[in-house]
């Protein structure tokens, strides 16, 4: 059994540029009702350097279609919800994030860390930004990953659907083609054996941790006990980081 974990950021992003007038929520509700990505910059009163981070993520725009900048001012009364639910509090400032085009956040970093090349890194696939949202709604998920022909999918989708019942709510299903290019980069990530002859199956904890892989349709009771077991070890790797060590800092 492997355990990894997602290593995912379930974070906001606010007003629109431009939109001075709507709410946080509406301008989200707005980027995801257009499938557009939107860039985030969460800033206060004071803060240094938000010019600076504006024409980063203005730069980073140009690497990803179709994206929007939204600035979110964490200070501001009617943003007090998103800010206690995102943890956004502490966190330092001007803080860049990157919602997908579905709402999803998928990760994000403090603005003096970033470049233009690492926000647009952010961006996910599609069946990224769909697991990633599953995930920030507190749902476990089921990735079933195969390639046409395979016999034993539709009974590993079987499975996983017959496990989403048991669940009532608390899990999703995401199927992700292995011969789709543009989830080369993510099952990487997911560590998939492509050369694999059956459909593989990995479960995701609602944590977002990595807590079992299955090849071929996988017992309903074991995709259950797995979705809703909590990852132990030291320090489980993460699928965007890679692993980390679990020693003492030097």
């Amino acid at each position: 059994m492997i355990v990894r974990n997602m290593g995912l950021m379930v974070l906001a992003f606010g007003l629109a540029a431009g939109q001075v007038f709507a709410s946080t929520q509406e301008s989200l509700d707005q980027a995801a009702r257009r499938g557009k990505p939107a860039f985030v910059l969460v800033t206060e009163p004071g803060a240094q350097g938000i010019d600076e981070a504006k024409n980063l993520v203005q730069s980073a725009m140009k690497m990803v279609p179709g994206s929007t900048l939204v600035e979110l001012d964490r200070s501001d009364p009617a943003n007090a919800d998103l800010v206690a639910k995102f943890r956004l509090a502490g966190a330092p400032v001007p803080l860049i994030l990157l919602a997908a085009g579905n709402g999803a956040i998928a990760g994000g970093m403090p603005a003096g860390q970033a470049t233009a090349e690492r926000l647009a890194g952010l961006a996910p696939s599609p069946k990224k930004a769909e697991i990633l949202l599953a995930l920030q709604e507190g749902k476990s998920v089921f990735v079933v990953a195969s390639r046409k022909g395979m016999k034993s999918t539709t009974g590993a989708m079987s499975s996983c659907s017959m496990a989403c019942g048991q669940m009532v709510g608390k899990s999703a299903t995401v199927e992700i083609d292995m011969d789709d290019e543009t989830e080369d980069a993510f099952l990487s990530q997911l560590k998939v054996d492509r050369a694999s002859a059956e459909p593989v199956t990995l479960v995701l904890n609602a944590e977002g941790q990595i807590t079992a892989t299955y090849a071929g349709a996988a017992d309903v009771t074991n995709l259950v006990q797995a979705a809703t077991k909590r990852a132990g070890g030291c320090c489980p790797s993460s699928v965007q980081g890679g692993s980390k060590s679990c020693g003492p800092g030097k």
